[in-house]
């Protein structure tokens, strides 16, 4: 179980790190949201720092509630947290996997998505 909520917070905390360098203009961007810009907009780039405010809370969820950081958020609501996201993963798998035109998004972020997905799935059925 611990390399099942290693593996989560990892690519939590790995998503974070990627929208954040996608906000301050790394040519990341045929990876994420379509895979249409090299280097995201400045529209877009909202759009990535909303998403690595909710990666960072995503994985500060993961560490709380498996036991590897004090409790900042209550149990209730680290649960909710953790269902949003299992079932985001899940949707990734399918923008990602078949409705992207991208292939640098399809042949890396789906894969990504499918071992995030079985591993919040793992550890969310310990945790409810």
């Amino acid at each position: 179980m611990i390399i099942i909520t290693w593996v989560n917070i990892c690519l939590a905390f790995g998503m974070a790190l990627l929208q954040l360098s996608l906000i301050f203009g790394a040519p990341l961007g045929e990876y994420v949201l379509g895979g249409k810009h090299k280097v995201l907009p400045p529209n877009m780039r909202v759009i990535s720092g909303l998403y690595a405010g909710i990666f960072i809370i995503v994985g500060l969820s993961f560490m709380q509630v498996t036991g590897n950081m004090a409790m900042i958020f209550n149990m209730t609501f680290m649960r909710v947290i953790l269902i949003i996201y299992t079932l985001f993963l899940a949707y990734a798998i399918i923008g990602n996997g078949f409705l992207t035109k991208s292939k640098k998004e399809k042949y890396v972020m789906t894969p990504i998505s499918i071992i995030g997905c079985a591993a919040s799935t793992i550890l969310l059925f310990r945790v409810l």
